[in-house]
């Protein structure tokens, strides 16, 4: 009676482990299959925001919309607080393709910024040029004191609101192949930089993200 005690309890532990294991298989099975629907549905999602932006993407000169930066509507600044623009854009078009009303938010956001942090009465210098196959703008403080200006620091914001909108304008310059980073230009205090690829006919190739080179 013992033995067949024993082999009763082998059997129960033998199968308690099959199903432990079978149990396991399954549960893996349901977590792949997850996982690749989920994985499918992100890249459906990618997809439609890339015919949404195409879609919705045009050819854009920067230079009015740097331009339209000096207009208070657009700052909705106290004037108090009020700082004074350097706008420098080339005699030539700075063509870029992407969503207007997203690149207005990107350089209105900046702007906005700048006005926080920036000295009342000081100057802020918006400059725009065409360099080595990408759209470049510049925006420095040109009366800051430190070589790295509260300015410059825009993407290191701790602030809940001001690190939001950071990355909102980190998002929109990379859905429009472009980054937007720290740097020095002409020599002078730290500042902001936003690189985007030219326009051209082809729209695929204006999406090209900006490579460690190009930011130099």
């Amino acid at each position: 009676m013992y033995s067949s005690h024993l082999g009763l309890a082998i059997a129960v532990a033998i199968a308690i482990g099959l199903a432990a294991v079978l149990a396991f298989i399954a549960s893996l099975l349901v977590a792949n299959m997850k996982a690749g629907a989920r994985a499918r549905e992100m890249a459906a999602q990618a997809k439609r925001e890339a015919r949404q932006k195409t879609s919705e993407s045009r050819a854009q000169d920067l230079r009015p919309l740097i331009a339209s930066l000096q207009r208070p509507t657009n700052m909705g600044s106290a004037p108090e607080k009020s700082i004074r623009f350097d706008i420098r854009v080339p005699q030539d078009v700075v063509p870029v393709f992407g969503i207007e009303a997203e690149l207005e938010e990107l350089l209105s956001k900046v702007a906005r910024y700048a006005l926080d942090v920036m000295s009342p009465g000081a100057t802020l210098q918006v400059s725009a040029r065409v360099e080595r196959g990408h759209a470049v703008v510049h925006w420095r403080d040109l009366d800051a004191a430190d070589a790295s200006p509260p300015l410059a620091r825009f993407l290191e914001a701790t602030q809940a609101a001001v690190k939001a909108s950071a990355r909102m304008c980190e998002r929109i310059a990379s859905r429009h192949g472009g980054r937007l980073y720290a740097a020095p230009h002409a020599g002078g205090a730290l500042g902001l930089t936003l690189r985007l690829p030219l326009f051209s006919r082809d729209p695929a190739s204006c999406v090209r993200p900006a490579t460690a080179a190009d930011c130099q």
